[in-house]
């Protein structure tokens, strides 16, 4: 666990777009999967150099497999030009990071790959994060892809569904959420990134991470029909002054304090 926070603490020296409340985020999933003796291998579908796969990497225990699935030097098959993955790159990464042991590299579209190609390399994954094509039909084959490939209690992480340079990851997601016949649903959001499990166990991750994350909790929401919990989306500066407030709320003065403000706030003209 040393390796894992030294590396959580430097992430953002790997090229890449993977966000400090996300990283911790999953680095906590991991955790919250090994006190429960959730087994099964972890992957990435489009790895770039390896910013979240190391995350994933350092998450797999000594006898669980990780999957890398990249087009790499194959920018042809890169259809939107979403990222430019370098193998040589990515590979002294996780040598710097992590380790090349247990670690499986699938050099295709996903588009040709099928959920046999990767059961058959690493077995059912308990993590699978999907940051590869940014078209609406890569987001819905991907999304099919880890639903045929998790562990009954795995999450997947979907990239990019808020991100307004990528808006067909929310048509392919929508796609796939509406869809009556699938089974992965969103139980949480955290900048940039939709956590999907199965119903039957949002319950679980949803307690587990409010207890472990509630600094950085928000509020509840709704999504596809299902109740979202969000984490670490609001700008810092405006999480510190929400913490702010519940602490005035808890002193003895605080009450008193807080109805000054408002009446200053209204009297100024500004909103409570």
């Amino acid at each position: 666990m040393d390796r894992l926070e030294h590396y959580l603490r430097r992430h953002a020296r790997i090229p890449g777009w993977l966000d400090d409340h996300s990283a911790r985020f999953i680095a906590e999933i991991g955790r919250i999967q090994a006190a429960r003796g959730l087994k099964g291998s972890v992957a990435e579908i489009g790895v770039h150099m390896g910013r979240l796969f190391i995350l994933l990497r350092l998450l797999a225990a000594a006898d669980e497999q990780a999957l890398a699935l990249d087009v790499f030097h194959n920018q042809q098959l890169n259809v939107d030009a979403s990222g430019r993955g370098d193998e040589e790159r990515f590979r002294a990464n996780i040598r710097r990071w992590a380790s090349m042991q247990n670690v499986e590299i699938i050099r295709a579209s996903s588009l040709n790959v099928t959920a046999r190609d990767i059961l058959s390399r690493v077995g059912p994954c308990r993590l699978l994060s999907i940051d590869g094509g940014h078209t609406a039909q890569c987001t819905l084959n991907d999304l099919h892809l880890a639903e045929d490939t998790v562990t009954e209690s795995g999450v997947v992480i979907l990239d990019d569904y808020f991100n307004p340079s990528w808006p067909d990851v929310a048509t392919g997601a929508a796609r796939f959420l509406i869809d009556p016949t699938t089974s992965l649903r969103p139980f949480a959001i955290t900048p940039n990134k939709i956590y999907l499990a199965r119903p039957g166990y949002h319950g679980l991750y949803a307690t587990a991470l409010r207890a472990a994350q509630h600094d950085f909790y928000e509020k509840e929401s709704r999504m596809f029909g299902f109740q979202v919990a969000i984490f670490g989306v609001e700008p810092d500066t405006y999480r510190l002054e929400k913490r702010l407030k519940r602490w005035l709320k808890e002193s003895i003065a605080g009450p008193g304090l807080l109805s000054v403000r408002r009446r200053v706030r209204l009297a100024t003209g500004r909103q409570k």
